[in-house]
């Protein structure tokens, strides 16, 4: 079997990073897990930690001589892996997020008829599988469920104090990780086929994900203007039967159409002219004209309107107001157009001389 390339890895990071591609390449698919759900390992950090890490990473892949040897003597002299700052930091992080996830997950109101708030006993369990899986066992360490569970169970000793425990949980569960539970892996761990892993990774990516839905259908609230709540998923249907949805689907459906029967290049155009770059149709729009007035045209009707709003003719400040506002607007528009033809007529005068 061909080793795994160095260059290979650092080209996924770059391209993939953010969905741990250059993890699953290496086979360390709870890495690559733990890279995805926790937003690149904390907001990126994880990722740019991994920039300097790879080459180790490729040599534990290919199982090189030289660092499987140093290996080895470090299982020999130490008994335990050594204490790492950031394998205990992630697993407190990661902890603290799969516990949060795990409670607003829950739904608040009842489904089917039943109370689902007795979910927040396995909240530990959550927080657990958060350290263990994801953090306690990548590469060549490995751990017992047992003492981050009871760690982690702590939470429901806060809770009986109404105390929000989810962060001193996950902390008391990686200090009994990293006291008690951590081992070497001495075993290589088994390498099944390649769709065999993504069904596993897509099964822990749909069970996370799941969370995810279940929060944002349930639990989650929008906030409007005036300070007024609505749940996310009636927000999210009122805006699917707005205006701004309706006209959004009307034109990309239009969009298509054109695509299919007059081809890319007119569709481009077309769009081009829908999306008014240079805001050459508002312009017309606000002067009350067509997309095909001359030059001559366009001008007599600022002019008229011009004459029609200017502030000198009203003596009513609110008027004045008002009239000021509306000859700038027109001016503006005015302004707008006359560039746009000047600039186009300058081109097809080139277009002639050449």
């Amino acid at each position: 079997m061909a080793g795994k390339s160095v260059c290979v890895t650092y080209l996924l990071w770059l391209i993939g990073g953010w969905f741990g591609l250059h993890q699953i390449y290496l086979r360390r698919d709870r890495h690559a897990f733990l890279i995805w759900s926790s937003a690149a390992g904390y907001l990126g950090f994880g990722l740019i930690r991994d920039l300097w890490r790879i080459p180790e990473y490729v040599k534990d892949a290919n199982e090189d001589p030289g660092y499987m040897e140093e290996l080895i003597k470090n299982m020999k002299k130490k008994r335990k892996p050594p204490y790492n700052i950031f394998r205990q930091f992630g697993g407190v992080i990661v902890g603290n997020l799969w516990g949060w996830i795990f409670q607003l997950a829950i739904p608040e109101e009842t489904v089917f008829g039943i109370n689902l708030s007795f979910l927040e006993l396995f909240i530990p369990v959550a927080i657990a599988l958060g350290w263990v899986h994801t953090v306690g066992n990548v590469g060549r360490i490995q751990g017992s469920f047992l003492y981050p569970l009871i760690g982690a169970s702590s939470l429901l000793f806060l809770k009986f104090f109404d105390v929000e425990g989810i962060s001193i949980a996950a902390f008391l569960s990686s200090v009994l990780f990293e006291a008690k539970g951590a081992q070497w892996r001495r075993t290589p761990n088994p390498r099944p086929n390649f769709c065999k892993r993504m069904s596993y990774l897509g099964i822990c990516v749909l069970l996370y994900s799941s969370l995810w839905v279940s929060y944002l259908y349930f639990n989650a609230e929008m906030t409007d203007s005036s300070g007024e709540s609505i749940k996310f998923r009636d927000g999210v249907a009122n805006f699917l039967t707005s205006p701004l949805w309706t006209d959004f689907k009307r034109t990309f459906n239009t969009l298509i159409t054109s695509l299919w029967t007059r081809g890319w290049h007119e569709t481009w155009k077309q769009f081009m002219d829908d999306l008014d770059p240079f805001g050459e149709h508002q312009a017309l729009k606000v002067l009350g004209l067509e997309s095909n007035a001359t030059q001559v045209e366009i001008t007599a009707r600022w002019r008229k309107l011009s004459k029609e709003w200017h502030p000198d003719r009203y003596v009513n400040p609110d008027k004045k107001l008002e009239a000021q506002e509306k000859f700038m607007e027109f001016s503006a528009a005015y302004e707008t157009i006359s560039k746009i033809k000047s600039r186009r007529a300058r081109k097809n005068n080139s277009f002639q001389d050449y």
